[in-house]
């Protein structure tokens, strides 16, 4: 009885022994990864020691049996530094991470732009985009001064209202993530031609002047490396507009390799409001949509082919999910409407009773939205070859 007791009490020991600290979280393991990483609150690594870069591959060698016969197999594992809040370097990123609080790296991008850039930062919350610059996760915000950004909002010539949230939302949405970077970027690391990709998606290009950085050529980075604890921030002289400012909707069909039949209709038939109003939705077939369809293009009289076009026109802004949960908008052709569903996270045109689908979804451009879809969405009475 008592060497089953001592057995018990040994291979509990042994567990304990091996186990490592727990955070609260079952089944997790002992790193900075595991407490809560996107915590808003400025405390330290609640363990005290934690492990960090530099790290180090080891080597070790273990006994295995495979078909009866014991052999050695090589294995690695990685050794990192062992560091605590009083000996890490507070002007480093292991100091940002871990012990915000005795280094005091407390104040966030988002405290840093409600501070002094108060009219990007409303731009920001108004979007509800302010909660990811209050993660621990290292971001580079371009912020324009409240002068800049104030009198580009008021005097803005895109045709873009960005003071009309309901109509313009996506719009907005893009503009700002435009000025976000998914890394820590300091003027240090920036090279005269550089390019870097934004939260937006598209990249952004910095010139290097006699010292002096520019990003999109014409905005100077006035006030540079603005430091704090998830992140940087450049004040910048001069709003960075996205591509869905400077395209509108003519040109960026008119420039598209596969809408070049859609375009000469729309060139032919004189749609050219297209390069000038806004908001339109757009429905935008291929060459190939056009090669599969069955209508005779060639015998459509001129009211017949802008009946066809407006039918590829929804007045408004639209991106997929609204016009999925709106289920049927109408068109610019009058008393006909299509009908929208989703499947396999795809969304389809019911239109009649034919059907078209979505390849390529919520294109921004400055006069509305494009939607490329894979039919010809036509009408009844058209002729057919």
């Amino acid at each position: 009885m008592s060497k089953i007791f001592t057995t018990t009490v040994y291979l509990l020991l042994l567990f304990l022994s091996i186990t490592p600290p727990s955070d609260g979280h079952p089944g997790h393991s002992y790193n900075y990864n595991n407490i809560n990483y996107y915590s808003q609150s400025c405390i330290d690594y609640p363990y005290g020691m934690f492990k960090e870069e530099p790290c180090t591959t080891l080597t070790y060698f273990k006994r295995v049996k495979r078909r009866g016969r014991w052999t050695r197999v090589e294995k690695t594992y990685t050794q990192c530094t062992a560091y605590t809040c009083g000996t890490v370097d507070c002007d480093s990123d292991i100091a940002r991470k871990y012990c915000p609080q005795t280094c005091g790296w407390c104040t966030t991008l988002s405290d840093e732009l409600n501070a002094n850039f108060t009219a990007f930062a409303s731009f920001l919350d108004s979007l509800w985009l302010d909660y990811k610059l209050q993660s621990p996760m290292q971001r580079t915000v371009f912020a324009p001064d409240d002068a800049t950004f104030t009198a580009f909002l008021e005097n803005s010539t895109t045709i873009v209202n960005y003071t009309d949230i309901d109509q313009w939302r996506a719009h907005m949405v893009d503009l700002a993530l435009y000025h976000i970077v998914h890394q820590r970027l300091t003027t240090d690391n920036i090279i005269d031609g550089m390019e870097v990709c934004t939260s937006q998606g598209t990249n952004i290009t910095f010139t290097v002047d006699n010292g002096t950085v520019f990003v999109n050529n014409d905005s100077e980075i006035t006030t540079p490396d603005i430091d704090v604890r998830n992140g940087v921030i450049h004040s910048i002289n001069n709003v960075l507009l996205p591509p869905s400012a400077l395209t509108t909707t003519w040109e960026y069909l008119n420039q598209s390799a596969i809408h070049t039949t859609f375009f000469d209709l729309l060139d032919n038939a004189n749609f050219t409001f297209l390069d000038m109003d806004g908001p339109f939705t757009i429905f935008a077939p291929t060459n190939d949509a056009f090669n599969c369809s069955t209508i005779d293009f060639n015998a459509l009289t001129a009211n017949q082919t802008k009946d066809l076009l407006n039918h590829h026109i929804i007045p408004g802004n639209h991106l997929s999910y609204e016009l999925f949960n709106a289920y049927e908008k109408e068109t610019l052709t009058e008393r006909i409407s299509l009908k929208f569903y989703a499947r396999y996270y795809k969304l389809y045109i019911k239109n009649g009773p034919y059907k078209s689908k979505v390849k390529r979804g919520n294109i921004l451009t400055s006069t509305g939205i494009i939607h490329v879809v894979d039919a010809v969405l036509r009408i009844p009475g058209l002729p057919s070859v």
